[in-house]
């Protein structure tokens, strides 16, 4: 058997391709879980097994169990269900006379599954735990197992999707605003404590989140590669973010007298009246762009532009923060370089998108001083 029609790999790949946060360790954490033992008594263990290493919500346990039940379903029941497990045709030719792990003192003898299904299942995990001894035995490093069989994946390793809805969670404005409609159990039972009755539950608006957040995206030139990865993020601060209002914009090097709408450049709007704009003082702003690290330029003119422009949106808006796509190792001496002394900015890692979140919430970057 291949290692591409192992069960537990195509019910692993069929999860990543819907979205699940999985990675090359969680399917190796089942395998080694199976080499201990645990999760091959039956068909309902492995789900279990699965179930516990794998899934974090209820909205992955209905993909997960939806998948399971298409690439490993119920075993049906034979019509010669009274027949004892040992004595299964075909046991031999199929099998060692080594006993399997689902032996007959495993399984429940008030409903003993298909004898075809068994010996299939039970050998597909044994094929399967051997595979993954054979790569763990030749592979000097996890991350290099399995790397062809996911190389089309366009998911972004550094951050994934869920871990940049994660963080736009965290830019929140909580402010209660409505008519009264949330109990506040503090306050009841206060006033219960007060009156020794309960009259009537005290009650307050629910809370709404107020945080505005403006993303200024660099397009095109040496921000080609990162393309999928600006998609990305304007994709979550809107699906996921959760945040009262967010606006996206597009410029191309550094913003000069318009901003765009759209990454074609084909709606634009001025400068001077986006900073007019119906934003509250709490309006914060986060660029994306390289800053010429990509190229490793140095351009006195991109700088003093730059700058410029970063002086008209400090006079507007109290936090602004920077996030570049290149590693920090490529800052010196480019023009990104220069432009983080004028503004706190942080490569786009889960820690880097963390440091450039705290920012917008009024918080020092950790990594200004980092860098000399």
């Amino acid at each position: 058997m291949s290692v591409e029609n192992l069960p537990l790999q195509e019910l692993f790949t069929r999860l990543r391709k819907a979205d699940l946060p999985l990675g090359i360790e969680e399917y190796l954490l089942v395998l080694h879980a199976l080499q201990a033992g645990f999760g091959i008594s039956d068909r309902k263990a492995l789900k279990c097994l699965c179930h516990t290493l794998w899934i974090k919500s209820v909205d992955e346990a209905r993909v997960f169990d939806y998948h399971f039940e298409q690439l490993i379903p119920r075993p049906p029941k034979s019509e010669t269900s009274s027949q004892p497990l040992a004595a299964l045709p075909e046991q031999s030719e199929t099998q060692s006379d080594t006993p399997s792990p689902l032996s007959s003192s495993k399984l429940s003898t008030s409903d003993p599954p298909s004898p075809t299904t068994v010996s299939e299942m039970t050998l597909r995990i044994e094929d399967e735990v051997q595979v993954a001894q054979a790569m763990k035995q030749s592979a000097s490093n996890e991350d290099e197992i399995l790397s062809d069989r996911y190389i089309s994946s366009d998911e972004y390793f550094p951050v994934t999707r869920r871990q940049m809805k994660q963080s736009w969670r965290y830019l929140s404005r909580p402010v209660r605003e409505g008519l009264p409609t949330e109990l506040d159990v503090e306050a009841t039972v206060s006033e219960v404590g007060r009156r020794g009755i309960l009259l009537e539950p005290v009650l307050v608006p629910q809370r709404i989140n107020r945080a505005e957040l403006l993303l200024l995206i660099d397009h095109g030139g040496s921000m080609v590669p990162f393309h999928m990865l600006s998609r990305r993020l304007v994709e979550t601060v809107l699906r996921g973010g959760r945040l009262g209002k967010a606006d996206i914009y597009y410029f191309h090097n550094y913003p000069g007298e318009y901003l765009y709408r759209d990454h074609a450049h084909q709606e634009y709007e001025r400068i001077e009246e986006l900073l007019n704009g119906p934003y509250s003082k709490q309006a914060c702003v986060l660029i994306f762009s390289d800053a010429g690290a990509a190229r490793g330029g140095y351009s006195l003119e991109r700088i003093d532009l730059t700058e410029k422009f970063l002086k008209q949106f400090k006079q507007r808006f109290r936090y602004i923060a920077w996030l570049n796509p290149m590693p920090r190792s490529r800052w010196p001496g480019t023009t990104a370089g220069q432009v983080m002394q004028s503004i706190p900015m942080s490569d786009l890692s889960r820690r880097g998108l963390d440091d450039a979140i705290s920012v917008l919430r009024g918080r020092p970057s950790h990594y200004k001083a980092q860098i000399s």
